[in-house]
């Protein structure tokens, strides 16, 4: 599965954290993190949707260490999850790309340049930001990000 190759390649061990996790057994801050790369990685659009994933993978809930799952505490956890921590994975996951593209030949004669994009939701605080008023309770912007990737050496 797609899914453990990349949760294998990200060191999502550090980011336990005994005190945001205190009193948090079924879900610590590592697994959150985990569903959450999985989400984004399979593209599930809620929490539900999320839910009814991780009930249908075994392995996936195994690998990420809980044994059952509600949408509703995964949005009461995400509430809690320092935003910090996001960046922070951003970079380990640059790095790790950087890390994996110098040892790496390249992509093939005859691909050129690819242009990857993405368009990702942001949900915003309704108390906070009633300027991105997208729905009653929906507050969100998006953020379009567009990678160019070429090969290096000349090739074009």
């Amino acid at each position: 599965m797609l899914i453990f190759q990349c949760l294998s390649l990200l060191t999502i061990e550090d980011f336990k954290c005994p005190l945001i996790d205190y009193r948090k057994y079924k879900l610590s801050t590592k697994s959150l993190l985990g569903i959450f790369v999985a989400a984004q990685l399979d593209q599930w659009s809620s929490y539900a949707h999320m839910e009814e994933n991780l009930e249908a993978y075994p392995k996936l809930r195994k690998e990420l260490d809980i044994t059952e799952i509600s949408g509703s505490q995964l949005s009461r956890r995400i509430n809690d999850f320092p935003t910090e921590w996001v960046q922070k994975l951003f970079i380990k996951v640059v790095q790790k790309i950087k890390q994996l593209a110098y040892s790496s030949k390249g992509l093939p004669d005859g691909i050129g340049r690819l242009n990857i994009v993405d368009s990702t939701e942001i949900r915003l605080p309704e108390q906070l930001c009633n300027w991105a008023f997208i729905s009653k309770g929906h507050n969100a912007v998006k953020m379009h990000t567009r990678l160019v990737i070429f090969i290096l050496g000349g090739k074009k």
